[in-house]
């Protein structure tokens, strides 16, 4: 099966220099001309390889420059009349990118690029490259005087192999981390000619979504390179293993134990494998490698299955890999992993804190368990964990919460719809009777009908960091996409492109998907016994005059339901907003669609200003993301 990639660069570490046709002119804050003929550096700048590497330019390479801001890119596509007969120099020219000029930061380089272009997200690039899909060739380049200089960002793994399969999923021994949902490099040129290689570049926080397995199609037929590629490379301590598949199944696999380093910069060919594969045989039972006794482990989903379970003490615990409210098995579970944690504040989280391991357990003829256990001292906050297929696709994810209060209800019926939650879905303690809301109070926040939270703020600012995640918390996307979709990524935070806040995230709206007829459905993200409320109840119509504000303890409250201004997700740009000094905000979700328009949904929004008195409205786009509290089923 042919890759929808085409290579085009080296699979190596090599560079690039661009040499300008005429003088280079002043940065400018307006778009010029410039065009600039791309060759290979000095020999002695790129690594010697043998003759499976690289070293020309292609028809059909693609190169992204950029500059100041998100509409100031180009991508050029090399044609044939671009490129020279050795295939070593290229000529393009830049017509409508604005320099990035930071000359309060000594910068030179003003104009960047990226290779290759496909794997570069729409948004703002400026002085650095930004790549969402890291399992290709990715470098990086800036303007150094007349020249571009590409660096490598990636060290390659290669393999031929022969046989019919049409996909590959590589992984290594020891759960390393081998790419990336957003991986970031920074190459610039200061003052003094300066050259500044940050790999990676983490500015904003990035990298983010570690990925732990890499999937890709295969060329099958004994003679085409397999190239695999690890940002800023990897080290295999415990050796890899390459599952082999046709139409989702596992075929074959080549496994090593032996220890094998690929760096950045480096090339590494196995050569031909297929005389090392071996025959796969699906097991029919797989006892978990965490030692959790599933004989004597807490069963979360006993009583009822949920995409939330609630742990209060430190142990051994396991529920049946079904979809949340439902007895349907996710599908074949082939590993677990824990996507993200978090204490819900500005703290640095401690990996495997609040879950310590998770794997899962299936018995002959029996259907799958996810098996996880906590530190021997239980931490509080909350974490994310996925059972995956062979693919390394999310077949599911459930949110396992660790409060540091009991969960209980109150009967509200006159006001929510039914007995209420003492605390928001994912807040570590409850709103104070009186006094000021805490951050631990806030919980989490959910796009409306999707099952997966997302962390909320860690301070009280009008726009507020994020609470620290070990792992990946949410990454943004803007794309509409199905609610299979939303389940392959539980990280991401979809809203519409044309980033309106009146809307939602899927391409056909549904309006039952928390909501069916009443019923708690399959994406309702509250624990066993729970269900995010209908809109039943006063608090629903309630005007902006019959509530108790406390802009400054954070706090509003009706009939005894004190709700924290927690802020929320807006879906014009995937900011968290709203619960700071300038306004604050609570955003509460109910389970029903707005009446005629699936964009929106039905909420409490609240707005307190500080200076100028409160707002009130019953419902918001459903690709923002809000608080809920939960009710009693």
């Amino acid at each position: 099966m042919k890759k929808t990639y085409i290579l085009a660069l080296a699979a190596l570490a090599m560079a690039f220099s661009c040499q300008k046709a005429e003088n280079s002119p002043e940065a400018t804050s307006e778009p010029v001309v410039r065009t600039f003929t791309c060759t290979f550096a000095q020999p002695d700048t790129k690594l010697a390889i043998d003759s499976e590497g690289k070293t020309t330019w292609e028809v059909g390479d693609q190169i992204l420059v950029h500059g100041a801001g998100s509409s100031n890119r180009q991508i050029i596509t090399l044609d044939t009349g671009d490129i020279s007969a050795d295939g070593k120099t290229a000529t393009i020219t830049v017509t409508s990118v604005t320099a990035y000029e930071r000359p309060d930061k000594g910068y030179i380089s003003t104009y960047y690029a990226s290779y290759p272009a496909s794997a570069v997200p729409s948004g703002n690039q400026y002085y650095y490259a930004r790549f969402n899909d890291t399992n290709l060739p990715l470098m990086a380049a800036y303007d150094k005087g007349d020249s571009f200089v590409f660096t490598n960002i990636c060290g390659v793994l290669s393999f031929k192999v022969s046989g019919d399969f049409d996909t590959y999923v590589f992984s290594g021994n020891n759960d390393e981390t081998i790419g990336y949902t957003i991986f970031q490099a920074r190459v610039v040129n200061k003052t003094g000619n300066v050259e500044q290689l940050e790999i990676p570049y983490s500015g904003d926080g990035l990298p983010s979504g570690p990925q732990k397995s890499i999937t890709g199609d295969v060329y099958d037929d004994g003679t085409t390179i397999n190239s695999i590629y690890f940002p800023n490379g990897a080290n295999f301590t415990g050796g890899f293993t390459i599952k082999f598949l046709k139409s989702g199944s596992v075929v074959k696999t080549l496994s090593t134990t032996k220890s094998v380093d690929v760096p950045r910069n480096s090339y590494r060919s196995m050569g031909n494998v297929t005389a090392y594969l071996k025959d796969y045989v699906a097991p029919t039972k797989h006892d978990n490698t965490i030692e959790v006794n599933v004989s004597t482990a807490t069963d979360l989903g006993s009583s009822a299955t949920a995409n939330c379970y609630v742990v209060s003490s430190a142990g051994d615990y396991m529920f049946k890999a079904v979809k949340g409210n439902s007895s349907t098995v996710v599908g074949t579970v082939a590993s677990v992993a824990i996507l993200w944690e978090t204490w819900n504040n500005a703290e640095t989280v401690t990996a495997n804190s609040v879950i310590a391991a998770a794997d899962y357990d299936q018995q002959s003829g029996e259907d799958p368990y996810i098996v996880f256990k906590t530190p021997a001292t239980l931490h509080v906050g909350n974490a994310l964990i996925a059972a995956k297929d062979a693919l390394g696709n999310i077949l599911w994810s459930w949110h396992i919460w660790v409060p540091s209060v009991a969960i209980s209800a109150t009967d509200k019926t006159a006001v929510i719809g039914g007995s209420v939650m003492n605390m928001n879905l994912g807040a570590l303690e409850e709103v104070p009777g009186s006094g000021s809301a805490t951050i631990a109070s806030l919980g989490l926040l959910y796009q409306w009908g999707r099952k997966d939270p997302f962390v909320g703020a860690a301070e009280w600012k009008d726009y507020p960091a994020k609470a620290e995640v070990a792992g990946s918390a949410w990454t943004l996307t803007k794309s509409r996409v199905t609610m299979a979709e939303a389940i392959l990524h539980p990280t991401v935070l979809y809203i519409d492109p044309a980033q309106n806040d009146n809307k939602g995230w899927m391409e056909t709206p549904d309006a039952t998907l928390w909501n069916n007829s009443g019923s708690k459905t399959i994406y309702d993200p509250c624990p066993a016994g729970y269900k995010v409320p209908v809109k039943t109840g006063s608090i629903w119509t309630k005007t902006d005059t019959d509530w108790t504000f406390d802009a400054t303890n954070h706090v509003c409250e009706l009939s005894g339901v004190r709700i924290p201004l927690a802020g929320y997700v807006e879906c014009w740009g995937g900011s968290l907003y709203g619960n700071g000094t300038g306004s604050e905000h609570a955003y509460l979700w109910s389970a029903t669609s707005h009446d005629g328009d699936d964009e929106r949904g039905d909420c409490v929004y609240i707005r307190a200003f500080r200076t100028s008195g409160k707002y009130y409205g019953n419902s918001r786009g459903k690709a923002n993301a809000g608080s809920v509290r939960c009710v009693a089923e």
